[in-house]
């Protein structure tokens, strides 16, 4: 009997075997409309949002607060987008593979607002609340794992709590795929009850004068403890100049050139 613990299997025997009867234009389409307004969303003039989102309130408090003060963040590079792009592409593949393989899909972008902060989930697979995300080969190896996610930087468990929280669930799934290697893990995730307290005090905390505390794992000293290195998750935020303060922070591109890390200098005061 198919369910959501055997959508992973199915999706790969259907595409081994071919053998799909129903309508497969009609779904076929429906994944290209959707790849249509992902690409028609990725060439609309970006617009700032000062708002606290669903999608962004397990992030860092910190970066939010800057968000939601007005600070300007670093611009965003072209990759960037293309990352963004590539995820909401192949979330619509995937979306079809899954109803190829005979599963229902119900409640897509189904929207939540919980304490006055509005969002918009994935989807329900044979009536399970699923996000779906895309996932480097690092993410892949370390942050998806069977009982949930390990490392939250990004805020995933407190987004998909959000969307549970309405419906009273209990638990949620992640179903992720590598993009490197087009493999998929299907990751149960225990929810988060006390979501709208959270967000209670979240909202409490932007209208403060003085940003949050940063992230307790921000910065790491070497072994000479002469120096600071930034954390991933602080040397991709947009407002890590204004956390640091300008002039701060010592950038040295690592030499595959796709990542720059982050060090603060010494003597900085901030």
């Amino acid at each position: 009997m198919k369910s959501i613990h055997t959508v992973i299997p199915d999706i790969y025997d259907v595409m081994k075997s071919k053998d799909y009867s129903g309508d497969l234009s009609s779904i076929a389409m429906q994944a290209g409309r959707e790849v249509e307004e992902a690409i028609k969303d990725a060439f609309t003039p970006y617009k700032e949002n000062r708002g606290l989102r669903m999608s962004g309130i397990g992030r860092c408090e910190r970066a939010q607060w800057y968000n939601y003060k007005g600070h300007t963040q670093e611009p965003i590079k072209g990759e960037v987008y293309l990352t963004f792009l590539q995820g909401h592409v192949l979330e619509a593949v995937l979306v079809a593979l899954v109803k190829l393989s005979g599963h229902e899909i119900t409640e897509q972008q189904k929207k939540h607002t919980v304490e006055g902060i509005n969002g918009s989930q994935d989807c329900t697979i044979d009536g399970e609340l699923v996000d779906i995300k895309t996932a480097s080969a690092w993410s892949w190896d370390n942050k998806f794992t069977e009982t949930g996610i390990d490392g939250d930087a990004f805020g995933y468990i407190k987004q998909l709590s959000a969307y549970g929280k309405g419906d009273n669930r209990k638990e949620g799934y992640f179903l992720a795929l590598n993009k490197n290697k087009s493999t998929l893990k299907l990751c149960k995730q225990e929810l988060e009850q006390d979501i709208d307290t959270y967000i209670v005090s979240l909202k409490e905390k932007m209208e403060l004068d003085t940003p949050p505390m940063r992230l307790a794992n921000a910065t790491t000293w070497n072994k000479a403890k002469t120096q600071e290195k930034l954390c991933m998750t602080c040397s991709f935020c947009g407002f890590k100049e204004d956390c640091y303060g300008k002039g701060n922070l010592d950038a040295r591109p690592i030499p595959s050139g796709k990542i720059t890390n982050y060090y603060v200098n010494q003597g900085a005061n901030f």
